[in-house]
């Protein structure tokens, strides 16, 4: 979904379980829990991270990298809890890791912003790719903190997935039910560049 940002730190936990999940979906089978499984990870990854709608669900690393220190660093996603560490690569091609307190981060707007604290500015970096490194924390704790109608989304993907497994077109197959087209729309963020 964005340039230059990927998950640095996969997260750990259980959204929902697949007991849990069959109860919803009243599915009596034990013996679909491993193809479930599957719906499962596939239904959480059209949603969470910056290749789902950019949000993350639980707890998680995303990385943005960029080319040079833009005057203000924009981070997508939500909900970001803070940023973990800055590096860059310095003149001399030496990677150095920006001290928390040359930074000031606004938790308050979305997109969060980063910027050089009062009276400071970026220091300089190399002219190579990826020059600039911003870590930060996004998501929930646990499932309970995850905003219900995200896990509502999941369970009716999976639903959905579980009725139509023996679909004959691939548009039947991949086709969103309305409700979770709502749901997702409702928490989509939308493309951050600088």
């Amino acid at each position: 979904m964005w340039s230059g940002v990927s998950v640095s730190t996969k997260p750990g936990g259980e959204l929902i379980s697949i007991a849990k999940l069959k109860s919803r979906l009243r599915i009596d089978v034990a013996d679909d829990d491993e193809m479930l499984g599957d719906m499962l990870k596939g239904a959480i990854a059209r949603i969470d991270g910056p290749n789902g709608i950019g949000v993350a669900m639980l707890k998680q690393t995303w990385r943005k990298s960029m080319d040079c220190f833009p005057s203000c660093i924009m981070l997508p996603g939500a909900p970001i809890k803070g940023v973990t560490s800055i590096t860059y690569v310095n003149n001399d091609g030496v990677t150095q890791t920006l001290a928390a307190d040359k930074y000031r981060v606004d938790l308050n707007k979305e997109p969060v912003r980063v910027e050089p604290a009062y009276g400071l500015s970026w220091p300089s970096s190399r002219d190579v790719i990826g020059a600039v490194t911003v870590e930060y924390e996004v998501g929930e704790n646990s499932a309970a903190d995850v905003h219900a109608d995200l896990i509502d989304a999941v369970c009716l993907i999976v639903g959905h997935r579980y009725a139509n497994r023996e679909a004959v077109s691939e548009d039947a197959a991949h086709a969103l039910p309305l409700g979770v087209e709502w749901i997702l729309q409702e928490h989509v963020r939308c493309h951050v560049t600088a």
